[in-house]
């Protein structure tokens, strides 16, 4: 969830629909929990995720973060699938992006992975300094995905997505300009114009109004391409500092 899905300023206060103390969280609380969850029971529990069909798949700052601690490396991908990763890095090379594209990648095509971390003693300053205890997570491929989601036509529909873009269906369809049905509509209107001139200075007017129905048409298409980013909204408190401490990976 990024702040525009929030739809309030982050330090208000929302309620648990189930008996919780405390009893409200904020979106800096939301936030935390993303980190703060996969920290129990390191021992004892791995984690299996993989992103929803219905999230947004603009990601903001933050969730990039945390990409870096907690999402997959494509060091992990059977070839195949590297196969594919590879061969949409390379389609995509000269399309700006916002977030990493392994990100971008594996939320679309909701490529999952297993997820557990350790304690570990770890020199990380020269000696005679004692040992530091750091977290290690480890990642591994989930041996029963489907390697069918991932077929070369899903990444030829990625590719033509629009970046940015938080559905690609929606995108594709936006990306097709007016429909037939429009078109003809428009076609007959200025047709009808151009045939109602009774001399030339008109019929230029008409044929100049005609065109400019045309710019007008392809102006309105471009503003629908325009994406706002997630962080359009920035409240003035809203200044974190910090983040998880030292960790490897």
């Amino acid at each position: 969830m990024n702040i525009t899905d929030w739809n309030q300023k982050p330090f208000t206060s929302k309620t648990f629909s189930q008996p919780y103390h405390p009893m409200s969280y904020n979106y800096i609380d939301y936030m935390d929990a993303w980190y703060n969850m996969f920290y129990l029971q390191s021992y004892q529990h791995s984690w299996f995720i993989q992103f929803s069909r219905t999230c947004n798949f603009q990601f903001p700052v933050w969730f990039q973060k945390w990409w870096t601690f907690f999402g997959l490396l494509d060091s992990i991908f059977p070839p195949d699938i590297q196969e594919k990763f590879e061969f949409y890095k390379k389609r995509t090379s000269s399309q700006p992006f916002t977030q990493p594209k392994l990100l971008t990648f594996c939320s679309r095509l909701r490529i999952p992975w297993i997820l557990t971390w350790n304690i570990i003693k770890k020199q990380e300053q020269p000696h005679p300094f004692p040992l530091s205890l750091s977290r290690e997570f480890n990642i591994k491929w989930w041996d029963k995905f489907n390697h069918d989601f991932v077929c070369q036509q899903k990444v030829l529909e990625l590719i033509s997505a629009r970046p940015g873009s938080s559905n690609s269906k929606d995108s594709s369809n936006s990306s097709q300009g007016p429909t037939q049905e429009e078109f003809l509509t428009l076609k007959s209107k200025c047709q009808a114009s151009l045939a109602a001139a009774t001399d030339l200075e008109q019929y230029r007017q008409e044929l100049l109004q005609t065109l400019k129905q045309f710019d007008d048409q392809e102006e309105n298409e471009d503003n629908e391409e325009i994406v706002i980013s997630d962080d359009s909204y920035v409240d003035p408190e809203f200044i974190l500092y910090g983040g998880p401490m030292g960790q490897a990976r």
